[in-house]
């Protein structure tokens, strides 16, 4: 008997399904979109990067649909959605990706309108585009959101991250809230990367040497790629974790 390949498997599943990316035109999400048209998807791709966007819709045509949405404005989010619906018919797999670090701040002396903004990026978006997904009609079976959380869930990131490392943790935690309440219906589950080499990461790790003090803190002696978290967030955004639900998923190297 033959026996199909995990990537022709996942072709199978995702050709001619929609999916969302948030966050889509660089980094993480960036990846995600990719492979998820490699495998046969349709890719909506949220951002507010309009030269990436445009660059996406560029190198994917028909296959991506690219829009510039604030995803912390609920309103502008139901509007893209309500855009999305009416040209795909609806959308099946979810990827919640946008998010920033925040300018570095202490408790003792933070900055109260760039804690509203990293929380309104970072977990507002979540529930704002989450809602939208589960009001918006999609496949009768195998729907499914994966949500970006971080290890600094756990760790509590870098000082001065304080605030990003908080709504990271909320993310790991909305992730198994919401894994109950909407199952059996539509999973949910989320990623804690730890230190990824994407661009996020460069205002941090400024110059080779810190990154290489960092990469020696991790057990397999190097950061991550995107491309390596894609991997994992298509996997669960699959049948092949048909039975996986509620779970937070570290891809961090063994830290």
């Amino acid at each position: 008997m033959q026996h199909l390949q995990p990537h022709a498997v996942q072709s199978a599943f995702f050709r001619d399904r929609v999916a969302l990316v948030t966050g889509g035109a660089s980094g993480i999400g960036y990846a995600v979109a990719g492979k998820l048209v490699g495998l046969g998807a349709k890719v909506a791709i949220w951002d507010i990067q309009k030269e990436r966007l445009d660059e996406c819709q560029e190198r994917y045509g028909d296959r991506v649909l690219t829009r510039s949405v604030n995803v912390s404005d609920k309103a502008a989010v139901s509007k893209a959605m309500d855009e999305l619906t009416r040209a795909w018919g609806g959308v099946d797999h979810l990827l919640n990706n946008a998010g920033i670090i925040g300018q570095r701040m202490t408790v003792q002396d933070f900055d109260g309108d760039e804690l509203d903004r990293v929380l309104a990026v970072n977990l507002k978006s979540m529930f704002y585009v989450s809602s939208a997904f589960i009001r918006a009609s999609g496949a009768e079976s195998s729907r499914s959101i994966v949500n970006l959380s971080s290890i600094a869930a756990r760790t509590g990131g870098m000082v001065g991250n304080i605030a990003y490392a908080t709504t990271k943790g909320a993310a790991a935690s909305f992730t198994y809230a919401l894994a109950k309440e909407l199952a059996p219906h539509v999973r949910v589950n989320a990623l804690a990367p730890g230190v990824i080499n994407t661009e996020i990461q460069k205002d941090v790790f400024a110059d080779p040497a810190s990154i290489e003090a960092m990469a020696n803190l991790i057990p397999l002696k190097r950061l991550g790629t995107a491309e390596e978290v894609a991997d994992a967030a298509v996997w669960l955004l699959s049948d092949g974790a048909a039975y996986i639900t509620g779970v937070v998923l570290d891809v961090s190297g063994g830290r």
